[in-house]
């Protein structure tokens, strides 16, 4: 079930963002997060991703929501 792209939040894990819009997939990619392919992704939120890359929240929910805009799934 997709979520509006507005409605992604902090509270969301990268699991879950990439099973509802494997469209994110690059965005992740080209902010090189590794993150993804990772075995703790189910349990990381963005908010984790965010913390320990040292990235902005709003930086990476906006990354996410754009390509989520860009290529609809």
């Amino acid at each position: 079930m997709a979520i509006d792209p507005q409605k992604i939040s902090a509270r969301l894990t990268v699991k879950e963002v990439l099973d509802r819009y494997p469209q994110t997939l690059p965005a992740f990619m080209q902010m090189r997060l590794l993150c993804v392919g990772c075995p703790t992704e189910a349990f990381h939120t963005l908010a984790d991703v965010a913390r320990e890359y040292n990235l902005d929240i709003e930086y990476l929910l906006e990354r996410i929501r754009s390509a989520i805009a860009e290529r609809p799934s």
